[in-house]
């Protein structure tokens, strides 16, 4: 008499698809896909989100809006420097970014909880 399951093809196939969609539903349920967090960069101790916008007709101009600014406004300004360089960096290979209200200038303030910048890649 022996102990052994006798599992046929089908069956197997069966629970080898039940696995792996088990296996990867776990590893998906741990953290989110669509925005890991190893990629959020934290400035001051916050992330702080922001929205790039190329201008049409000059492709090096930009307009940079950082949110939840009230946290930390150095910590802003920092941001919407490093989102502003990742820009640059990224299309046009240069670190160089002439700023006409760029996170230096101490004149420029919170609109709401909003930190508005404006620059174009000096390439």
């Amino acid at each position: 008499m022996t102990l052994a399951l006798d599992i046929t093809w089908p069956q197997s196939r069966y629970f080898s698809i039940g696995f792996l969609t088990w296996s990867f539903l776990t590893l998906v349920g741990c953290s989110n896909p669509l925005e890991p967090e190893e990629n959020k960069v934290t400035f001051d101790g916050y992330y702080f989100p922001s929205k790039l916008t190329q201008n049409r007709l000059d492709d090096r101009s930009f307009d940079l809006t950082v949110s939840r600014a009230n946290r930390s406004l150095p910590g802003a300004r920092e941001a919407g420097r490093y989102e502003a360089t990742r820009f640059c960096i990224k299309n046009f290979g240069t670190s160089n970014i002439k700023w006409v209200l760029g996170p230096d200038d101490q004149s420029i303030g919170l609109t709401g909880k909003v930190l508005k910048f404006s620059g174009q890649c000096d390439v």
